[in-house]
């Protein structure tokens, strides 16, 4: 099982911040959430690509700088889920 740990708003939607869940790349993760958490992976994914400014890390490596959603993960893995994050003073 890998971990996912959850930021922000994600963390509130899932009322804890951590997830334990099995699967063989990130896209099966969430799906794997999809019937207990629909909210959360709607909330990340548009269709079958990740939405804008979300940032999904495994193990501290952001997916973006591998195979995306099809990013592979192992048991013990870490996966960080960053929702957009928007503020400050101009």
């Amino acid at each position: 099982m890998a971990t996912i740990k959850l930021f922000g708003n994600l963390r509130q939607m899932a009322g804890k911040p951590t997830l334990s869940v099995d699967g063989h790349t990130i896209y099966e993760l969430l799906e794997q959430l999809r019937p207990q958490y629909a909210s959360i992976v709607d909330a990340i994914l548009d269709e079958e690509k990740l939405k804008p400014y979300y940032k999904i890390m495994v193990n501290g490596i952001d997916i973006c700088l591998s195979r995306g959603l099809d990013t592979p993960v192992k048991d013990n893995d870490v996966i960080a889920i960053f929702p957009p994050i928007a503020g400050g003073k101009v």
